[in-house]
């Protein structure tokens, strides 16, 4: 549980990198003895362990799981001491509940349904689990050169998955475990809701290099959206009919041509499609915020709110006001998520370029976080609603630096 962090138990970044990099070695080694294996460097990952690997030339992707929590809750010592940290892993290894396992059974299960198109898979032993290298260009990257064509890049994304949403996806999913722990609500409620929560709250930034002053604005405004996420939460619709990609970001969706190739899914179960569309238009969001051409920061904006707006077109109208508030606030649960994990990110853990701008410019998506949050706690809905969000995110875009 990320909330439950002690600096006295908290592990070494080196430390922990060697002994991902040992257990990976070995695996490999036991998997496939007598090849030629050679581990790249530690791809930049806060949930995770990645790094490329390549065996006998050909290049793979190798993920490794410390007791399915993210790295920044080993690393601040939410799993206890380094030794006790190794003792529990060695069980989990061999658990049902085994977080890379279920990716593999995810994987398979997606290939089975056909569409989406999804990376595949090289090998699962001893914990690591080996994908081939996706092809194509990370959405994340088409998305900055070509921000004048996000709605179109965003709308092909959910067409992909018009299949997994519907009822051939919940046919496929009864033949895997889900990953709901990856849930946006299910991670929101950990990192937001416990008796630890505000000394997590009042430790974001503290490693960051943010100043004093910019470090408590950002506290304060976090904290503002955090209760009222929290009593909007109970709002959310609780049906568990509607399977979803489940960690939907741009940069685990790549172009290659005209076919979108995906990985790293967490299939889990939702009351419809919203976390799929919540999590992949609020990514793509903080993509816009502080770009070097405030045009660009607007085309991105406003190429969600087309995809957003294409959405709520397609629900049943005495649904839609409902379920585009949800997207909403899943949107922001997710948006609080990745910024405080990200801010409470300890020296030594390698944080991706994007990730790094997010806590640059983490005093701009906690304004936003916080204004969009009040403006759903009153009396708008629908259309109007997404208008009034939307105008004050173009706003920020277009000015902030």
């Amino acid at each position: 549980m990320t909330l439950a962090t002690s600096e006295n138990a908290a592990v070494n970044a080196a430390v922990l990198h060697a002994a991902s990099q040992q257990n990976i070695t070995q695996a490999v080694a036991e998997a496939w003895p007598g090849r030629n294996v050679v581990l790249g460097p530690q791809c930049p990952s806060v949930t995770s362990y990645v790094c490329r690997i390549t065996v006998d030339g050909e290049e793979m992707i190798a993920k490794y799981s410390w007791l399915g929590l993210s790295l920044v809750s080993i690393l601040r010592g939410a799993g206890g001491t380094w030794d006790e940290v190794q003792e529990a892993q060695r069980a989990y290894v061999v658990s049902t509940g085994l977080l890379t396992a279920r990716e593999a059974q995810n994987l398979e299960v997606l290939r089975k349904l056909g569409r989406p198109w999804v990376c595949g898979t090289a090998g699962l032993h001893g914990g690591v689990l080996l994908t081939h290298v996706a092809a194509g260009t990370p959405l994340a990257d088409e998305l900055a050169a070509r921000p004048w064509e996000t709605g179109a890049l965003l709308e092909a994304v959910l067409d992909a998955l018009g299949d997994l949403h519907g009822p051939a996806g919940a046919e496929c999913l009864r033949e895997a475990a889900p990953i709901g722990e990856r849930s946006v609500v299910g991670v929101f409620r950990r990192k937001s809701n416990g008796l630890s929560t505000t000394a997590y709250l009042r430790a974001l930034g503290r490693d960051s290099g943010l100043p004093e002053r910019v470090r408590e604005e950002i506290i304060e405004l976090v904290q503002n959206a955090v209760w009222r996420l929290l009593r909007m939460s109970s709002a959310l619709s609780p049906r568990r009919d509607t399977v979803v990609f489940g960690d939907l970001k741009p940069e685990h969706v790549f172009l290659d041509g005209t076919r979108l190739n995906f990985i790293d899914p967490a299939v889990q179960w939702a009351a419809g499609p919203q976390p799929d569309v919540a999590k992949l238009t609020g990514r793509a969001l903080l993509l816009a915020v502080g770009r070097p051409k405030p045009q660009a920061g607007r085309q991105i904006v406003q190429g969600v709110t087309s995809t957003l707006a294409r959405h709520a077109a397609a629900l049943p109208e005495r649904d839609r006001a409902a379920r585009l508030r949800d997207v909403l606030v899943l949107w922001l649960m997710d948006t609080v998520s990745i910024l405080s994990t990200c801010l409470s990110a300890p020296p030594g853990l390698p944080l991706a370029p994007h990730q790094q701008a997010l806590v640059a410019q983490a005093r701009t998506v906690a304004g936003v976080v916080d204004r969009v949050s009040a403006l759903l706690v009153g009396s708008m809905a629908g259309l109007r609603l997404l208008d009034a969000v939307f105008s004050e995110v173009e706003h920020t875009a277009g000015s902030a630096r």
